[in-house]
C-alpha cells in the first residue's frame, strides 16, 4: 500500500512539473512571429482560399479529359404502335396499319466525347493559374500586417516591462526620501508639512508602480492574444529593447515599391483583366470535338437477356465543329467591361506606386528623426544622473531642500521615460521602414 501511495505521489510531481513546464513559454521576437503565424485561426483559414485557388487549376485542367459516359435504357411497350403501310407494298394489297416492333426493348451503351480544339479551356487554365497567385499574394500581405502587430505587441510588453521597472525604481527613492525626512522630521530639523508631503509623494509613487504593473500584465495578455496561446500560459520574453536596437542596425535599408505586394497584387490583376479578353475573344472562335458510342441492343417480347440471338451491336462516332454565330455581338460588352477594368486597374496602380514611394519617403525621414532624437535623449538621461546623485548627497546633508530634490527627481523620471520612449520609437520606425521597403 505505500509503495502505491508513493508512486502516485511521484507520478503527481511529474504531471504537475509537465504542466507547468508547458504553461511558461519563452520565446525571442522571431518565435513570437512564427508562433503567431502557426497558431492564429485567421491564418489557417486563408490557406485554404490557396488550396481552392490552387484545385481550380487541377479542376480546369481536367476539361481536357475525355467524357465517357455509360447509359441504360430499357422500355416495354404493352401495345406497340401501329405503322402505315402504302397500298401495293407488301403485294396486292390495300393500304393498312401494320404493329412492328418488339414489345421489349433494351439498350446498354458508351458514349464518348473528347474536346480537340476548344482555345478557351487553355485561357481558363491561365486564369486560374492568376487567380492563385493573387491568392498567395493576398496571403502574403494578411500575414505581413499579422507579422507588424505581434511586433509592435512585443516591443510595447517591452517598453511597459522597463516602464514598470522606473516606476518600481522612482518608488524606491521616494521611500529613501520618506525615510530620510521622518528622521529629519523626529530631529526636528524639517517641518511636518514637509514630512506629510514626502509620505504623500511616497504614496502616489506606490500607485504609479501598481499602475505601471498593470499596463505591462496587458501588455503581455495582448501578445497571448496576438500570437493565439491560452490566457494562462506564462509568456517570457527573451528579447530586450537593447538587443532589438543592434539587430535593427543590420536590417536592409534598400528597397522599392515594387518589393510591395499591393503592387504585385495590382500586376498580377491587369494579366487577369487580359486573360479574360482574350477568352472572351476566343468564345467567339469555332471549337472542334470528336463524339464516339458503342451499344448493344436487346429487342423481345420481354427482358429475357439470356436469349443472346436478340442481342445485336450497334456503335458510331464522329466529328463536331460549332461555329458561334452571335458569340461576337454578345462578347462586345464584355470585352468593353474588362478594358474598363484594365485602365481602372492601370490608374490604381499608379496612384499605389506613388502612395508606397510617400510611405518610403515618409518611414525613412522618421527613421532618422528617431535616431536623432534616441541620442539627444541619451545624453540627457546621463546628464540627468549625474545631477541627480549630486543633490541627493545634498538632500542629505541638509544643503537641499526637499521641494527643490523633488523637482529634480521629477526631471529625472521624465527624462527616464523619454529615453526609454525614444528607443520603442525607434524601434517602431524601424517596422514601418522596413514595411514600406516591403522587406517583410
Amino acid at each position: 500500500m505505500k509503495k502505491i501511495i508513493s508512486l502516485l505521489l511521484v507520478l503527481t510531481s511529474v504531471f504537475t512539473y509537465a504542466q507547468q513546464t508547458t504553461n511558461n513559454v519563452s520565446v525571442s521576437l522571431k518565435q513570437a512571429i512564427d508562433a503567431g503565424l502557426k497558431n492564429r485561426y485567421d491564418i489557417q483559414a486563408q490557406k485554404y482560399n490557396v488550396a481552392v485557388a490552387n484545385n481550380s487549376i487541377s479542376k480546369t485542367k481536367k476539361e481536357w479529359i475525355p467524357d465517357v459516359s455509360g447509359s441504360a435504357l430499357a422500355r416495354y411497350n404493352p401495345q406497340i404502335q401501329a405503322t402505315y403501310i402504302p397500298g401495293g407494298f407488301l403485294g396486292p394489297s390495300p393500304p393498312s396499319l401494320v404493329a412492328l416492333g418488339a414489345k421489349s426493348v433494351s439498350v446498354f451503351g458508351l458514349d464518348l466525347n473528347q474536346n480537340i480544339f476548344k482555345p478557351a479551356i487553355t485561357t481558363d487554365v491561365k486564369i486560374a493559374k492568376n487567380n492563385l497567385a493573387i491568392q498567395q499574394e493576398k496571403n502574403k500581405q494578411d500575414e505581413n500586417n499579422i507579422k507588424e502587430e505581434i511586433i509592435k505587441s512585443y516591443l510595447n510588453v517591452l517598453l511597459k516591462e522597463l516602464q514598470a521597472k522606473i516606476s518600481t525604481n522612482d518608488e524606491q527613492r521616494y521611500k529613501e526620501y520618506l525615510e530620510v525626512a521622518e528622521g529629519k522630521f523626529k530631529l526636528g530639523s524639517l517641518i511636518e508639512n514637509d514630512y506629510l508631503k514626502a509620505k504623500l509623494d511616497y504614496e502616489n509613487a506606490k500607485l504609479e508602480t501598481a499602475k505601471a504593473k498593470q499596463s505591462y500584465s496587458l501588455a503581455i495578455d495582448n501578445v497571448k492574444y496576438q500570437i493565439n496561446v491560452p490566457i494562462e500560459t506564462q509568456v517570457q520574453l527573451t528579447d530586450s529593447l537593447n538587443s532589438l536596437f543592434v539587430a535593427s542596425e543590420q536590417l536592409a535599408t534598400k528597397g522599392d515599391a515594387n518589393n510591395r505586394t499591393e503592387i504585385t497584387q495590382l500586376v498580377l490583376q491587369q494579366e487577369a483583366n487580359k486573360l479574360w479578353i482574350s477568352k472572351n475573344r476566343q468564345n467567339a472562335l469555332p471549337s472542334l470535338g470528336f463524339f464516339a458510342n458503342y451499344s448493344q441492343q436487346f429487342t423481345y417480347t420481354n427482358f429475357d437477356y439470356g436469349l443472346h440471338q436478340w442481342w445485336s451491336p450497334f456503335n458510331y462516332l464522329g466529328l463536331k465543329l460549332s461555329v458561334p454565330i452571335t458569340s461576337n455581338f454578345k462578347n462586345y460588352n464584355s470585352i468593353q467591361e474588362y478594358r474598363f477594368k484594365s485602365q481602372q486597374t492601370d490608374l490604381a496602380l499608379k496612384q499605389k506606386t506613388a502612395d508606397i514611394n510617400y510611405e518610403i519617403q515618409k518611414a525613412s525621414t522618421e527613421l532618422s528623426n528617431a535616431s536623432k532624437n534616441m541620442q539627444t535623449t541619451k545624453s540627457n538621461y546621463e546628464l540627468s544622473q549625474v545631477i541627480y546623485q549630486n543633490q541627493k548627497q545634498q538632500y542629505k546633508i541638509g544643503s537641499l531642500l526637499y521641494s527643490s530634490l523633488l523637482d529634480t527627481d521629477k526631471t529625472l523620471s521624465a527624462t527616464e521615460q523619454n529615453y526609454i520612449k525614444s528607443v520603442y520609437d525607434y524601434l517602431l520606425a524601424t517596422v514601418n521602414y522596413q514595411k514600406a521597403l516591403g522587406n517583410y
